[in-house]
């Protein structure tokens, strides 16, 4: 009868593993209070803690997103100032070229004009090699750590090709700038469809018309000659044949010239045997353009048939001009179009991201007032098991005499 009343050993260890049990539970209590999180560790619970992880990767990632973003917008920023520049630059070649070209610009006027176009290209050079805070060439494609552009006639391109990209978002890339050779080399000459000039050895004063494509079915991007058997005649011959396209066709100072799909018009007095060429349009850089108009600064023209050819290649200059404008304000649209893109990219990150904390935070944090209640149970409980335990241990057999 004694024995049966007599606390065991195997009791006084349970319950002593059941003290320690309900310590450790109040324990992990506290802990979640103090940190606010639900999961600690991953032994909190594995699968919980699994979908913690691949929401902080995720999230991490987003901050990278963000911060290529920054990069992205640094370096287009740069792009577009250094574009502005250009553009600017261009425009008072441009009016050089107009004052140049208006028929009474004397010699000393032209020196004037061309002393002032040579500091505008060695400008356009400097605004091409544009640096960033790092020494890398903003125009230099995938290879920015050369210097893109050489000043030299004709100019050579030493960066890459290809854009250096960013990815901002999820699947989402941008080009954080432009290659130098898109932005200055790849230009088309004349119309963009054919290119019109005279040929240097001209006797009269004949001036032929930028012209356009009056029919893009018919044309056939071959090059042609028109040449005039005399003052009031010309043919229009194959350039590369030699084949005839029409013959003795009468000359009208201003009337349309017309054929496969081409129309210009020549003015002027053109003498017999000159010449003047339509020729599919190609690439020319910017740069061979200003060149080209310092070239012909360089000239003095003392006769009239010098006069007109100057005239004629300050004409073809002013149309390149304004297509390497046209490209530049294109390009120019693009940069804009890619950082108006980088603000919704960070617009969305920035949401997604959201959604993501408010995940984490559904999974991770802790009801504060269900966890202070459970704090107080598993306190009242642990005191509990602690006053049974220590009157089970006082007990013995002299408490019962």
């Amino acid at each position: 009868m004694i024995n049966s009343r007599m606390p065991s050993n195997l009791m006084v260890s349970r319950i002593a593993n059941d003290i320690v049990q309900k310590q450790y539970q109040l324990s992990d209590i506290q802990e979640k209070i103090s940190t606010g999180k639900d999961v600690n560790r991953p032994s909190d619970d594995p699968a919980q803690a699994a979908r913690l992880l691949g929401m902080r990767e995720a999230s991490s990632q987003l901050d990278q997103y963000q911060r290529n973003a920054s990069i992205a917008e640094s370096q287009l920023s740069l792009e577009e100032n250094a574009l502005v520049g250009v553009s600017n630059t261009l425009n008072r070649i441009r009016e050089l070229a107009l004052a140049s070209n208006n028929g009474v610009t004397d010699d000393h006027t032209r020196e004037s004009i061309n002393a002032e176009v040579k500091v505008r290209l060695s400008e356009l050079y400097d605004l091409a090699n544009t640096r960033d805070s790092l020494g890398n060439y903003v125009f230099g494609g995938n290879n920015n750590q050369t210097a893109p552009f050489s000043g030299q006639n004709p100019v050579t391109y030493s960066g890459g090709d290809d854009n250096n990209q960013l990815t901002v978002g999820l699947g989402r890339k941008i080009p954080s700038g432009d290659s130098g050779i898109d932005v200055f080399m790849r230009i088309r000459k004349g119309n963009g469809d054919f290119e019109v000039n005279a040929n240097p050895a001209n006797t009269g004063t004949g001036l032929i018309a930028q012209g356009l494509v009056t029919d893009t079915t018919v044309y056939d991007a071959t090059p042609y000659r028109i040449e005039f058997t005399a003052p009031d005649t010309f043919n229009i011959l194959n350039d590369d044949t030699g084949a005839a396209i029409q013959s003795g066709v009468a000359f009208s100072r201003g009337e349309p010239i017309a054929f496969n799909g081409v129309k210009t018009d020549i003015t002027g007095q053109p003498n017999t045997g000159d010449e003047f060429y339509v020729r599919p349009s190609t690439n020319q850089d910017i740069f061979s353009t200003i060149s080209n108009f310092t070239q012909a600064l360089d000239r003095s023209p003392t006769t009239p048939a010098e006069s007109a050819r100057m005239q004629q290649d300050v004409n073809e200059v002013l149309l390149n001009l304004d297509k390497g404008l046209d490209h530049i304000n294109i390009t120019r649209a693009k940069v804009g179009t890619r950082l108006a893109s980088l603000d919704s990219s960070r617009e969305e990150n920035a949401g997604i991201k959201l959604q993501l904390q408010r995940s984490q935070a559904d999974v991770e944090d802790i009801d504060i007032a269900e966890a202070v209640s459970s704090l107080q149970n598993q306190a009242n409980t642990l005191e509990i098991v602690q006053k049974s335990f220590a009157r089970i241990e006082n007990l013995s057999v002299f408490n019962y005499l």
